[in-house]
Parts: structure tokens; sequence; C-alpha cells
């Protein structure tokens, strides 16, 4: 059970580097609104503990599309940091 327990951590760690990283790119404002919780809290209950085992395919197409928006999320405040650094200037 240690394990698990260290691995919910680090996983934890990583979604919180992420929001880091966003807050960085796009102001902590944005960052918040964008919050890793929910991605890392639906993708260790599919994972670790199988909450969805034997669901219909449009309850996995819904989870795969909110993880999916939620990487696509934090990749476009990352991307936004190069806008602001050049109004800066």
């Amino acid at each position: 059970m240690a394990e698990v327990a260290l691995l919910a951590g680090m996983l934890c760690g990583f979604g919180n580097g992420l929001q880091f990283m966003g807050g960085q790119a796009a102001g902590y404002a944005a960052a918040d609104a964008v919050q890793a919780l929910p991605l890392v809290s639906t993708f260790w209950g599919v994972v670790a503990f199988g909450e969805y085992r034997k669901s219909s395919r449009k309850t996995y197409v819904v989870l795969v599309s909110m993880l999916f928006m939620f990487v696509i999320a934090v990749a476009i405040l990352m991307a936004s940091s190069g806008h602001r650094n050049a109004k800066e200037s």
C-alpha cells in the first residue's frame, strides 16, 4: 500500500508542476482556471481503481475527451507565453 501512496504523491507533484509551468506561461490566474486536479483524479481513478470498468463505450469516449481537453488547455497556456513576452518588449 505504501507504493500506491508514493505513486499518488508523485503523480500529484507532477500535476502541480504542470500547473506551475502554466502559471509561468500565461499568468497564475489563467492557470488556476485549468487546475490539474480533475485530470489527475480522473486518470488515477481509471487506471488504479478501475472506477469505470465495464462502462459503455460512450463513457470512455467522454473520459478520453475530458483528459484530452485538459492536456490541450495546458498546452495553450504554455504556448501563450511567447505572445505575452513579445508584448512586454
